[in-house]
């Protein structure tokens, strides 16, 4: 089988990491071959993939998303990547065309109808409803008003950004309802997203990554440690975990890391200003630096507000050997043991982190789902099997 995987971009979030990361499992099956095409910044770093054929874009990679897609969906840069699509199509001849995250689905549609073959797309998150995480923040997935929607998008950007942004969305919708089959990253996407959407839906879940090279074999931290890994936001919870973390110092001896970027860093500087010997504000890391340090924790803490479809960094955490605990919101409930989950409230997390370090042994590192990659790629091959077998019979229908 031939497969053309099609991306937005090779490194911005954990959609586009979680597409990669399929890509290269799923060009390690037997009889299969891969050809992924994405786009590249001047300044992205991942190692580029040996079936990887992406376009350059002149500039470096965007901070926040409707800046990725100010610049992505611009007409020419929209247009050159849709060429360099289809070229690549003509020349691989793919079997099926696999949408990878979001605006990848304008290319996807229109190479799958030029070699009438099979679209499937895959949903990381809720941007088809909202490109922001705002109305999500009460655990609740829905589609906004066009008042509130375009409300939410005027506090980040001007008036044009903000109607284009609104365009732009309700137009991929519309390509997002075209495709043969949809792929979500949860139940809880799923359940969430199948009111919007006509295709047959199935959920795949992001699949785990081999972290060997990232355990260095250092021992864990002789003194206790909690880690919050990820985006900077009120979305993930960041002004929570910091409450929680205020709290549990008063509590116990333990030090407090930070590693990741977004609006609120000042808020973790301010933190570890204040807490100085016991904080520790790392920054961005990348892969080695963020695997030694996930490592070396003895727990990861994701209070995330919005609903986590199906977060990297939890099985990240857990493939690294360091248990993960999160909030009960979204897709986090469908990956962690239910004792391993807390209500997003400061105190709740201070109760949970006190009743980990009293008793890690009852906490070991775990997921309550299989997200083995050679199991994960069996599971996208039968799908893929099902949206070429669903296309076959809906041609003999036509035919009759």
């Amino acid at each position: 089988m031939r497969v053309l995987i099609i991306s937005d971009t090779v490194e911005f979030s954990g959609a586009e990491e979680a597409t990669l990361n399929l890509a290269r499992i799923l060009s390690r099956q037997e009889n299969v071959e891969v050809k992924l095409c994405s786009t590249r910044f001047e300044d992205s770093s991942v190692a580029r993939l040996p079936f990887e054929s992406s376009v350059r874009i002149a500039r470096n990679k965007p901070g926040r998303v409707e800046e990725l897609y100010g610049s992505l969906a611009n007409p020419a840069s929209l247009l050159r990547v849709v060429q360099h699509c289809v070229d690549v199509a003509e020349d691989f001849q793919p079997d099926i065309v696999h949408s990878g995250i979001f605006l990848s689905v304008v290319p996807s549609f229109i190479v799958g109808r030029k070699l009438n073959v099979p679209v499937v797309a895959h949903i990381h998150d809720y941007r088809l409803l909202s490109m922001t995480d705002m109305p999500f923040l009460r655990g609740s997935v829905f589609m906004p008003s066009y008042s509130n929607e375009l409300g939410n998008y005027l506090r980040m950007v001007n008036l044009y950004r903000a109607f284009f942004g609104i365009g732009l969305r309700r137009s991929l919708l519309f390509l997002y309802n075209r495709c043969d089959l949809i792929l979500a990253v949860s139940n809880f996407v799923k359940n969430s997203m199948s009111r919007f959407l006509r295709p047959p839906l199935r959920v795949l879940y992001n699949a785990g990554f081999d972290l060997a090279h990232g355990k260095t074999g250092k021992k864990k931290s002789s003194k206790p440690t909690l880690l919050f890994c990820g985006r900077l936001s009120l979305a993930k919870g960041f002004p929570l975990f910091l409450d929680a973390a205020d709290l549990l110092l008063k509590k116990m001896d333990v030090e407090i890391h930070v590693a990741g970027s977004g609006d609120l860093t000042p808020l973790a500087i301010k933190f570890v200003e204040a807490h100085k010997d016991v904080a520790y504000f790392h920054g961005f890391l990348r892969n080695g630096k963020f695997y030694d340090l996930v490592s070396q924790s003895h727990l990861t803490l994701h209070p995330s507000l919005s609903p986590e479809p199906c977060p990297l960094s939890v099985i990240k955490s857990v493939n690294l050997g360091t248990t993960a605990m999160a909030s009960n919101r979204g897709g986090l409930s469908e990956l962690l043991p239910s004792r391993y989950l807390f209500e997003p409230t400061a105190i709740n997390i201070r109760n949970k982190v006190l009743q980990f370090f009293e008793k890690p042994e009852d906490y070991p590192p775990s997921l309550a789902i299989d997200v083995d990659g050679d199991s994960i790629a069996r599971q996208l091959l039968s799908t893929y099997d099902s949206a070429t077998r669903g296309r076959s019979e809906r041609s003999t229908r036509t035919l009759a």
